[in-house]
């Protein structure tokens, strides 16, 4: 992204911002060619937001803007006292430090990050929460990991908050939640950690640091993280705190609020963060005192078996076509190769697990068996187990997609044709 040209799904959510409120020339706006577009204190509007599209700017438009109202550190403590209310699990991570939400509220924002914080959570009270959810998770983080490293504390919540600045950027339709993506429409969405530290690494108040973990919030110890795919002590322990807090708030979000389902998810792969962050994450879930109730029980129980048999169905299929999988992957590139051993990891590791917990096609009685338990702990155990697979073999279409997308038409054609060959289409010779 070039800072000199005004982005304009950005400049469409600042509009949205200058409805609500009055949005600002900070100072002047000068075009690159030395021209001004707009006089500080000037306010935005549609005639304005045109010339400013019309023209390259000789500093970042974010750099430029002040929303008036706009979002303070003071707003934080309510939504964050919300979450550890709501969230047992993350109320167990942050420990019994009474002034947990304060210490948001004590962060420092310069002008520009107020104002682009400020766009993001127009977008909805839910960025906001979300982002007030990742900005917690990583600080506590930071505490458990890093001791008394105060700025390594106060780095990783300011990270949390602005991690998804870089959705800012890209087509809004792209992040629609009820709208399947394709594989070329996911290239957008892997972009905006690199977008979002872009933005942020000139910045003032942000800066490199910042901007560097902002870019690395999707990244995995194993390589199998997007969109540098960073592996082993490339991967920082700062990053996987950022990284884990990202992906934790993410499964509380989407309903698994059970202790049972993230302590499972920290075991399936254990080498997306490294043992001392997964232990930080399983001491919290065992401190936790989240309830024992299953959400719609009944509906639960009816679809784990199925969801249970299609992923031993992926399982298996996989492991019967491997052999032509490695004779078609001489068709890619090194990149690509690459990422595919890893993927094929990450399914032997799914495997055994699927297999030790019973789960395999030849015994699906062995799941119903466990259902029919009236232990709410065993319940809970196997429900997160079945959910958390199917999750993890979506993650992985996903994510291949994602980043075969990046490599080129070929490399994105090539998974393309494997993943359909799992799912059971027949796989033609080259």
């Amino acid at each position: 992204m070039d800072s000199a040209t005004v982005n304009p799904h950005y400049l469409d959510h600042v509009m949205v911002s200058a409805g609500r409120s009055s949005v600002e020339a900070s100072e002047d706006i000068v075009s690159g060619s030395g021209q001004k577009l707009l006089a500080k204190g000037a306010k935005l509007d549609e005639a304005t937001r045109e010339r400013l599209l019309q023209h390259k700017l000789a500093k970042p438009l974010e750099d430029c803007l002040r929303v008036e109202g706009g979002l303070t550190p003071e707003r934080f403590g309510p939504v964050a006292a919300a979450l550890l209310d709501d969230y047992p699990l993350l109320r167990a991570l942050c420990g019994a430090e009474p002034a947990v939400p304060l210490a948001l509220t004590r962060l420092r924002l310069s002008a520009p990050l107020q104002s682009l914080l400020s766009v993001y959570a127009d977008g909805g009270a839910d960025r906001l929460r979300h982002a007030v959810g990742v900005a917690l998770m990583a600080r506590a983080l930071a505490r458990r990991l890093l001791g008394g490293d105060i700025e390594a504390q106060r780095r990783l919540a300011l990270a949390g908050l602005v991690h998804d600045v870089g959705e800012l950027y890209i087509d809004p339709a792209y992040l629609r939640r009820d709208t399947p993506l394709q594989a070329e429409q996911w290239k957008h969405i892997v972009t905006h950690p690199l977008v979002g530290q872009r933005v942020l690494q000139g910045m003032d108040g942000a800066g490199p640091a910042l901007a560097e973990l902002v870019l690395s919030h999707h990244e995995r110890l194993d390589g199998f993280g997007y969109p540098r795919g960073l592996a082993g002590e490339q991967f920082g322990i700062e990053a996987q705190a950022l990284a884990a807090a990202e992906w934790l708030m993410g499964l509380l979000e989407s309903g698994s609020s059970l202790v049972a389902h993230a302590s499972v998810a920290t075991r399936l792969i254990p080498g997306e963060f490294g043992p001392a962050l997964l232990e930080a994450l399983r001491a919290a879930g065992r401190a936790s005192d989240a309830g024992g109730h299953l959400a719609d029980e009944h509906r639960s129980l009816e679809a784990a078996l199925p969801q249970a048999l299609r992923v031993s169905e992926l399982l298996q299929r996989f492991r019967e076509i491997r052999p032509q999988l490695r004779e078609r992957l001489s068709e890619g590139s090194p990149e690509l190769r690459s990422m595919l051993a890893l993927c094929g990891q990450r399914i032997d590791q799914l495997q055994q697990s699927f297999s030790s917990a019973g789960l395999d096609l030849h015994g699906p009685e062995h799941v119903l068996r466990l259902l029919a338990r009236r232990d709410p702990e065993v319940q809970q155990e196997v429900l997160a187990l079945v959910r958390e697979f199917a999750w993890r073999l979506r993650e992985l279409e996903r994510a291949s997609l994602m980043r075969a997308g990046l490599m080129g038409p070929e490399d994105l054609a090539l998974v393309q044709t494997l993943i359909e060959a799992v799912r059971g289409a027949a796989l033609q010779p080259a």
